[in-house]
């Protein structure tokens, strides 16, 4: 069963260098995002930290769900998952940003072989689909077992993953994606594209610049599939010392 503490606390963000400038696809979107978001670019921030764990065996499945929000995934030789979730809220006092903060939700399900979590939202209103979005953001910062699994999906945020050796399948919207891959050795295939934007890797692989750029990798001998897909955004994959 998931626990939740609550406290305060700010998250790091990732390494300057290795994270890419947003794309635009033109500048009608551009417009468009700052007429959405210009009353939240115009208030203050505040933050809140709630932390859940959950049972998490080895071979098992992490499934994470998440709109906007940056993520940060480290392996480790534990059969649990802890989850450090920072909720940040835009508003023009502290006492709007608490009622603020019960409008996103994090939902931690299941658990031994499979555990589901997902930030929810309020519901979207037809004339106005991204206000919510404007004002709260989650980011995430998780420990899971090294050989278990992730599936991924964020809308909107920067991810990192290092240490993981088990199968990974990401999906971003917009936002750049690093991986450290802790064996090339055991890695068996990778697949890593992005609709507008850039791949850079340091394994010995193909890769193919320009309109939909792409990474392969395929090792007969290895165990650990990578597939990585982004729309808008990078692609960045290390290979760590084995």
């Amino acid at each position: 069963m998931a626990r939740q503490l609550h406290g305060l606390k700010s998250f790091p963000n990732f390494d300057a260098g290795r994270r890419c400038k947003r794309l635009y696809c033109s500048l009608t979107f551009t417009c468009l995002f700052w007429s959405l978001s210009r009353p939240a670019l115009l208030a203050d921030e505040y933050a809140r930290v709630s932390r859940h764990s959950a049972r998490l065996f080895s071979y098992g499945t992490l499934i994470l769900d998440t709109r906007v929000g940056d993520i940060r995934i480290e392996g480790w030789d534990e059969p649990r998952l802890e989850v450090e979730a920072e909720t940040v809220v835009r508003a023009s006092s502290e006492k709007k940003a608490q009622r603020l903060y019960d409008r996103v939700k994090i939902q931690i399900e299941g658990g031994d072989k499979e555990v589901r979590v997902r930030t929810v939202y309020p519901p979207r209103r037809f004339w106005r689909p991204f206000r919510a979005e404007s004002k709260l953001s989650v980011n995430f910062r998780i420990k899971m077992p090294f050989d278990a699994n992730l599936v991924l999906t964020c809308v909107d945020g920067d991810v990192r993953v290092r240490g993981i050796v088990g199968e990974e399948r990401l999906r971003v919207n917009y936002g750049d994606v690093e991986i450290d891959v802790p064996s090339v050795y055991r890695l068996r295939s990778l697949k890593a594209r992005t609709w507008v934007g850039y791949v850079q890797s340091d394994l010995h692989g193909e890769e193919n610049a320009g309109l939909r750029p792409r990474l392969t990798f395929w090792n007969p001998s290895g165990s650990q599939d990578i597939t990585v897909q982004v729309r808008l955004g990078g692609v960045f994959v290390y290979s760590a010392q084995d």
